[in-house]
Protein backbone atom coordinates (compact mmCIF):
# COMPACT_ATOMS: atom_id res chain seq x y z
CA UNK A 1 0.00 0.00 0.00
CA UNK A 2 2.94 2.31 0.66
CA UNK A 3 3.99 2.19 -3.00
CA UNK A 4 0.56 3.27 -4.21
CA UNK A 5 0.54 6.12 -1.71
CA UNK A 6 3.96 7.17 -2.96
CA UNK A 7 2.53 7.39 -6.49
CA UNK A 8 -0.34 9.58 -5.28
CA UNK A 9 2.14 11.85 -3.50
CA UNK A 10 4.48 12.08 -6.49
CA UNK A 11 1.55 13.11 -8.71
CA UNK A 12 0.17 15.52 -6.10
CA UNK A 13 0.59 18.68 -8.16
CA UNK A 14 -0.94 17.01 -11.23
CA UNK A 15 -3.96 15.76 -9.28
CA UNK A 16 -4.41 19.13 -7.57
CA UNK A 17 -4.50 20.79 -10.99
CA UNK A 18 -7.16 18.31 -12.15
CA UNK A 19 -9.30 18.91 -9.05
CA UNK A 20 -8.98 22.66 -9.55
CA UNK A 21 -10.02 22.29 -13.19
CA UNK A 22 -13.08 20.24 -12.19
CA UNK A 23 -14.17 22.82 -9.63
CA UNK A 24 -13.44 25.77 -11.92
CA UNK A 25 -15.61 24.26 -14.64
CA UNK A 26 -18.37 23.18 -12.27
CA UNK A 27 -19.99 26.59 -12.08
CA UNK A 28 -23.52 27.08 -13.28
CA UNK A 29 -26.18 29.62 -12.48
CA UNK A 30 -27.39 27.25 -9.78
CA UNK A 31 -25.10 27.06 -6.71
CA UNK A 32 -26.24 23.44 -6.28
CA UNK A 33 -23.92 22.39 -9.12
CA UNK A 34 -20.87 23.75 -7.30
CA UNK A 35 -22.11 22.30 -4.01
CA UNK A 36 -22.47 18.76 -5.36
CA UNK A 37 -19.22 18.99 -7.36
CA UNK A 38 -17.33 20.07 -4.24
CA UNK A 39 -18.87 17.16 -2.32
CA UNK A 40 -17.71 14.74 -5.03
CA UNK A 41 -14.18 16.14 -5.29
CA UNK A 42 -13.75 15.94 -1.52
CA UNK A 43 -15.25 12.44 -1.21
CA UNK A 44 -11.92 10.63 -1.16
CA UNK A 45 -11.83 8.97 -4.57
CA UNK A 46 -8.38 7.84 -5.65
CA UNK A 47 -8.59 9.38 -9.15
CA UNK A 48 -7.34 6.11 -10.67
CA UNK A 49 -8.54 6.98 -14.17
CA UNK A 50 -6.83 10.38 -14.45
CA UNK A 51 -3.75 8.89 -12.75
CA UNK A 52 -3.49 6.23 -15.44
CA UNK A 53 -3.90 8.94 -18.09
CA UNK A 54 -1.11 10.99 -16.50
CA UNK A 55 1.23 7.99 -16.24
CA UNK A 56 0.50 6.88 -19.81
CA UNK A 57 1.18 10.43 -21.02
CA UNK A 58 4.46 10.54 -19.10
CA UNK A 59 5.40 7.11 -20.45
CA UNK A 60 4.86 8.47 -23.96
CA UNK A 61 6.81 11.69 -23.47
CA UNK A 62 4.62 14.35 -21.81
CA UNK A 63 6.68 16.68 -19.65
CA UNK A 64 4.20 18.95 -17.85
CA UNK A 65 0.57 18.87 -16.75
CA UNK A 66 -0.56 21.56 -19.18
CA UNK A 67 -0.60 18.80 -21.79
CA UNK A 68 -3.03 16.51 -19.98
CA UNK A 69 -4.78 18.33 -17.11
CA UNK A 70 -7.96 19.21 -19.02
CA UNK A 71 -8.24 15.67 -20.38
CA UNK A 72 -7.62 14.14 -16.95
CA UNK A 73 -10.37 16.36 -15.57
CA UNK A 74 -12.68 15.38 -18.44
CA UNK A 75 -12.10 11.68 -17.79
CA UNK A 76 -12.83 12.14 -14.08
CA UNK A 77 -15.96 14.19 -14.79
CA UNK A 78 -17.31 11.51 -17.12
CA UNK A 79 -16.67 8.94 -14.40
CA UNK A 80 -18.26 11.14 -11.73
CA UNK A 81 -21.33 11.80 -13.88
CA UNK A 82 -21.85 8.05 -14.30
CA UNK A 83 -21.53 7.56 -10.54
CA UNK A 84 -24.23 10.14 -9.92
CA UNK A 85 -26.53 8.34 -12.34
CA UNK A 86 -25.57 4.85 -11.08
CA UNK A 87 -26.37 5.74 -7.47
CA UNK A 88 -29.85 6.82 -8.53
CA UNK A 89 -30.42 3.69 -10.62
CA UNK A 90 -29.10 1.43 -7.84
CA UNK A 91 -30.69 3.43 -5.02
CA UNK A 92 -27.29 3.48 -3.29
CA UNK A 93 -26.79 5.49 -0.11
CA UNK A 94 -23.05 5.01 0.52
CA UNK A 95 -20.07 5.43 -1.81
CA UNK A 96 -16.42 5.71 -0.79
CA UNK A 97 -17.60 5.45 2.82
CA UNK A 98 -19.73 8.61 2.60
CA UNK A 99 -23.34 9.40 1.82
CA UNK A 100 -24.09 9.56 -1.89
CA UNK A 101 -25.30 12.78 -3.47
CA UNK A 102 -28.78 11.36 -4.02
CA UNK A 103 -28.94 10.47 -0.32
CA UNK A 104 -27.95 14.02 0.69
CA UNK A 105 -29.93 15.96 -1.91
CA UNK A 106 -32.27 13.85 -4.05
CA UNK A 107 -32.45 11.80 -7.24
CA UNK A 108 -33.52 14.71 -9.44
CA UNK A 109 -30.57 16.88 -8.41
CA UNK A 110 -28.11 14.00 -8.89
CA UNK A 111 -29.36 13.20 -12.39
CA UNK A 112 -29.35 16.82 -13.54
CA UNK A 113 -25.91 17.61 -12.10
CA UNK A 114 -24.62 14.39 -13.68
CA UNK A 115 -25.92 15.65 -17.03
CA UNK A 116 -24.19 18.98 -16.43
CA UNK A 117 -20.85 17.31 -15.66
CA UNK A 118 -21.09 15.24 -18.86
CA UNK A 119 -21.59 18.44 -20.84
CA UNK A 120 -18.66 20.19 -19.18
CA UNK A 121 -16.44 17.16 -19.80
CA UNK A 122 -17.00 17.65 -23.52
CA UNK A 123 -16.04 21.31 -23.23
CA UNK A 124 -12.75 20.21 -21.68
CA UNK A 125 -12.18 17.62 -24.42
CA UNK A 126 -12.53 20.28 -27.11
CA UNK A 127 -9.79 22.33 -25.45
CA UNK A 128 -7.31 19.57 -26.32
CA UNK A 129 -7.68 20.60 -29.97
CA UNK A 130 -7.09 16.97 -30.92
CA UNK A 131 -9.76 15.39 -33.10
CA UNK A 132 -8.52 11.83 -32.47
CA UNK A 133 -8.88 12.29 -28.72
CA UNK A 134 -12.25 13.99 -29.07
CA UNK A 135 -13.47 11.15 -31.28
CA UNK A 136 -12.16 8.53 -28.84
CA UNK A 137 -13.80 10.09 -25.77
CA UNK A 138 -17.08 10.72 -27.58
CA UNK A 139 -17.22 7.05 -28.62
CA UNK A 140 -16.21 6.04 -25.09
CA UNK A 141 -19.09 7.99 -23.57
CA UNK A 142 -21.50 6.33 -25.99
CA UNK A 143 -20.11 2.87 -25.18
CA UNK A 144 -20.48 3.54 -21.44
CA UNK A 145 -24.13 4.52 -21.83
CA UNK A 146 -24.70 1.40 -23.94
CA UNK A 147 -23.00 -0.71 -21.26
CA UNK A 148 -25.21 0.71 -18.53
CA UNK A 149 -28.33 -0.12 -20.52
CA UNK A 150 -27.03 -3.65 -21.20
CA UNK A 151 -26.44 -4.05 -17.47
CA UNK A 152 -29.97 -2.88 -16.75
CA UNK A 153 -31.32 -5.46 -19.21
CA UNK A 154 -29.12 -8.37 -18.15
CA UNK A 155 -27.78 -7.93 -14.62
CA UNK A 156 -30.74 -9.70 -13.00
CA UNK A 157 -30.54 -12.65 -15.40
CA UNK A 158 -29.31 -15.57 -13.31
CA UNK A 159 -28.58 -17.50 -16.53
CA UNK A 160 -26.27 -14.78 -17.88
CA UNK A 161 -23.07 -16.11 -19.44
CA UNK A 162 -19.57 -15.01 -18.50
CA UNK A 163 -19.15 -13.71 -22.06
CA UNK A 164 -22.13 -11.36 -21.68
CA UNK A 165 -20.92 -10.29 -18.23
CA UNK A 166 -17.53 -9.27 -19.63
CA UNK A 167 -19.19 -7.47 -22.54
CA UNK A 168 -21.20 -5.45 -20.02
CA UNK A 169 -18.30 -4.58 -17.72
CA UNK A 170 -16.20 -3.54 -20.69
CA UNK A 171 -18.89 -1.02 -21.60
CA UNK A 172 -19.72 0.27 -18.14
CA UNK A 173 -16.21 0.30 -16.64
CA UNK A 174 -13.24 -0.90 -18.67
CA UNK A 175 -13.74 1.28 -21.74
CA UNK A 176 -13.05 4.47 -19.73
CA UNK A 177 -9.82 3.01 -18.33
CA UNK A 178 -8.90 1.99 -21.86
CA UNK A 179 -9.58 5.49 -23.19
CA UNK A 180 -7.60 7.10 -20.35
CA UNK A 181 -4.40 5.22 -21.16
CA UNK A 182 -4.91 5.48 -24.92
CA UNK A 183 -5.17 9.28 -24.58
CA UNK A 184 -1.65 9.31 -23.18
CA UNK A 185 -0.35 7.79 -26.41
CA UNK A 186 -2.53 9.94 -28.69
CA UNK A 187 -1.34 13.12 -26.98
CA UNK A 188 2.21 12.26 -27.98
CA UNK A 189 1.51 10.97 -31.50
CA UNK A 190 2.89 7.51 -30.74
CA UNK A 191 2.80 4.70 -33.29
CA UNK A 192 -0.15 2.34 -33.73
CA UNK A 193 1.50 -0.51 -31.79
CA UNK A 194 2.05 1.67 -28.72
CA UNK A 195 -1.45 3.15 -28.95
CA UNK A 196 -2.92 -0.36 -29.08
CA UNK A 197 -0.72 -1.54 -26.19
CA UNK A 198 -1.91 1.25 -23.90
CA UNK A 199 -5.51 0.81 -25.02
CA UNK A 200 -5.37 -2.90 -24.12
CA UNK A 201 -3.51 -2.26 -20.87
CA UNK A 202 -6.26 0.12 -19.77
CA UNK A 203 -8.98 -2.30 -20.88
CA UNK A 204 -7.47 -5.15 -18.85
CA UNK A 205 -6.98 -2.87 -15.84
CA UNK A 206 -10.61 -1.77 -16.03
CA UNK A 207 -11.88 -5.33 -16.24
CA UNK A 208 -9.81 -6.22 -13.17
CA UNK A 209 -11.17 -3.21 -11.32
CA UNK A 210 -14.78 -4.24 -11.92
CA UNK A 211 -14.21 -7.94 -11.23
CA UNK A 212 -12.52 -7.09 -7.94
CA UNK A 213 -15.32 -4.68 -7.00
CA UNK A 214 -17.84 -7.44 -7.66
CA UNK A 215 -15.82 -9.84 -5.51
CA UNK A 216 -15.51 -7.38 -2.65
CA UNK A 217 -19.30 -7.17 -2.41
CA UNK A 218 -19.15 -10.74 -1.08
CA UNK A 219 -15.83 -10.71 0.73
CA UNK A 220 -15.11 -7.33 2.27
CA UNK A 221 -16.21 -4.87 4.91
CA UNK A 222 -18.07 -1.65 4.24
CA UNK A 223 -15.00 0.34 5.34
CA UNK A 224 -12.91 -1.34 2.63
CA UNK A 225 -15.57 -1.50 -0.07
CA UNK A 226 -16.73 2.08 0.44
CA UNK A 227 -20.39 1.18 -0.12
CA UNK A 228 -23.05 -1.03 1.42
CA UNK A 229 -21.81 -4.62 1.80
CA UNK A 230 -23.96 -7.05 -0.15
CA UNK A 231 -25.43 -4.17 -2.12
CA UNK A 232 -25.30 -6.07 -5.43
CA UNK A 233 -26.96 -9.11 -3.88
CA UNK A 234 -29.82 -7.19 -2.26
CA UNK A 235 -30.45 -5.42 -5.58
CA UNK A 236 -30.73 -8.80 -7.32
CA UNK A 237 -27.67 -7.94 -9.42
CA UNK A 238 -25.87 -10.98 -10.87
CA UNK A 239 -22.07 -10.56 -10.94
CA UNK A 240 -19.13 -12.87 -11.64
CA UNK A 241 -18.95 -14.70 -8.27
CA UNK A 242 -22.66 -15.52 -8.60
CA UNK A 243 -22.38 -16.51 -12.27
CA UNK A 244 -19.60 -18.98 -11.43
CA UNK A 245 -21.43 -20.30 -8.36
CA UNK A 246 -24.71 -20.77 -10.23
CA UNK A 247 -23.07 -22.52 -13.17
CA UNK A 248 -21.40 -25.04 -10.83
CA UNK A 249 -24.27 -25.51 -8.37
CA UNK A 250 -26.44 -28.62 -8.02
CA UNK A 251 -30.15 -28.37 -8.81
CA UNK A 252 -31.22 -27.67 -5.22
CA UNK A 253 -28.73 -24.85 -4.80
CA UNK A 254 -29.52 -23.46 -8.26
CA UNK A 255 -33.20 -23.29 -7.31
CA UNK A 256 -32.39 -21.34 -4.14
CA UNK A 257 -30.07 -18.93 -5.98
CA UNK A 258 -32.65 -18.30 -8.70
CA UNK A 259 -35.48 -17.74 -6.19
CA UNK A 260 -33.52 -15.48 -3.86
CA UNK A 261 -32.29 -13.23 -6.66
CA UNK A 262 -35.83 -12.98 -8.04
CA UNK A 263 -36.99 -12.08 -4.54
CA UNK A 264 -34.68 -9.10 -4.25
CA UNK A 265 -35.83 -7.72 -7.56
CA UNK A 266 -39.26 -7.36 -5.95
CA UNK A 267 -38.45 -6.07 -2.44
CA UNK A 268 -36.17 -3.64 -0.63
CA UNK A 269 -36.40 -5.63 2.61
CA UNK A 270 -33.08 -7.29 3.44
CA UNK A 271 -32.76 -10.68 5.14
CA UNK A 272 -29.24 -11.34 6.40
CA UNK A 273 -29.92 -15.09 6.42
CA UNK A 274 -30.31 -15.03 2.64
CA UNK A 275 -27.00 -13.23 2.26
CA UNK A 276 -25.25 -15.63 4.64
CA UNK A 277 -26.51 -18.64 2.67
CA UNK A 278 -25.31 -17.10 -0.60
CA UNK A 279 -21.89 -16.52 0.99
CA UNK A 280 -21.85 -20.19 1.98
CA UNK A 281 -22.69 -21.29 -1.58
CA UNK A 282 -20.04 -19.00 -3.08
CA UNK A 283 -17.50 -20.62 -0.76
CA UNK A 284 -18.84 -24.12 -1.51
CA UNK A 285 -18.44 -23.68 -5.28
CA UNK A 286 -15.26 -21.54 -5.16
CA UNK A 287 -16.97 -18.54 -6.73
CA UNK A 288 -14.47 -16.08 -5.28
CA UNK A 289 -11.40 -18.22 -5.93
CA UNK A 290 -12.27 -18.70 -9.58
CA UNK A 291 -13.04 -14.99 -9.93
CA UNK A 292 -9.61 -14.25 -8.47
CA UNK A 293 -7.93 -16.55 -11.01
CA UNK A 294 -9.70 -14.68 -13.81
CA UNK A 295 -8.54 -11.32 -12.39
CA UNK A 296 -4.95 -12.59 -12.16
CA UNK A 297 -5.07 -13.71 -15.80
CA UNK A 298 -6.09 -10.21 -16.85
CA UNK A 299 -3.26 -8.83 -14.71
CA UNK A 300 -0.78 -10.98 -16.62
CA UNK A 301 -2.20 -9.81 -19.97
CA UNK A 302 -1.98 -6.17 -18.90
CA UNK A 303 1.67 -6.44 -17.87
CA UNK A 304 2.53 -8.11 -21.18
CA UNK A 305 1.04 -5.15 -23.07
CA UNK A 306 3.64 -2.84 -21.52
CA UNK A 307 6.59 -4.92 -22.76
CA UNK A 308 6.72 -2.73 -25.86
CA UNK A 309 7.86 0.23 -23.71
CA UNK A 310 11.29 0.78 -22.18
CA UNK A 311 11.53 0.52 -18.40
CA UNK A 312 11.01 3.83 -16.62
CA UNK A 313 9.25 5.21 -13.54
CA UNK A 314 5.95 5.83 -15.37
CA UNK A 315 5.89 2.20 -16.54
CA UNK A 316 6.71 0.96 -13.03
CA UNK A 317 3.92 3.13 -11.61
CA UNK A 318 1.36 1.82 -14.11
CA UNK A 319 2.26 -1.73 -13.09
CA UNK A 320 1.96 -0.74 -9.43
CA UNK A 321 -1.53 0.68 -10.07
CA UNK A 322 -2.38 -2.64 -11.72
CA UNK A 323 -0.98 -4.61 -8.78
CA UNK A 324 -2.89 -2.42 -6.32
CA UNK A 325 -6.14 -3.08 -8.19
CA UNK A 326 -5.65 -6.83 -7.83
CA UNK A 327 -4.33 -6.66 -4.26
CA UNK A 328 -7.69 -5.44 -2.95
CA UNK A 329 -8.92 -9.06 -3.02
CA UNK A 330 -6.08 -10.48 -0.91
Amino acid sequence: MKKIQDIFISLGSDLKKIDETILNFSHGKSPLIQEIATHLVSSGGKRIRPITLILAAKLCGSKDNSEYSNLGAAIEMIHTATLLHDDVVDNSTIRRGKKTSNAIWDNKASILVGDYLFSVAFQLMVLSNNLKILDLLAKTSSTMADGEVMQLENSSDIEISQEKYFEIIFGKTAVLFSAATEVGALLNNRNDSEIKALREFGKNLGIIFQVVDDMLDYSSKEQVLGKDLGNDFFEGKVTLPIIITYQKANEEDKTFIKEVFAKYLMTTQKDQKDFDRILHLIEKYNGLEESKIIALNYQKKAIEELNIFDNCKAKEDLIEILNYSVSRIF
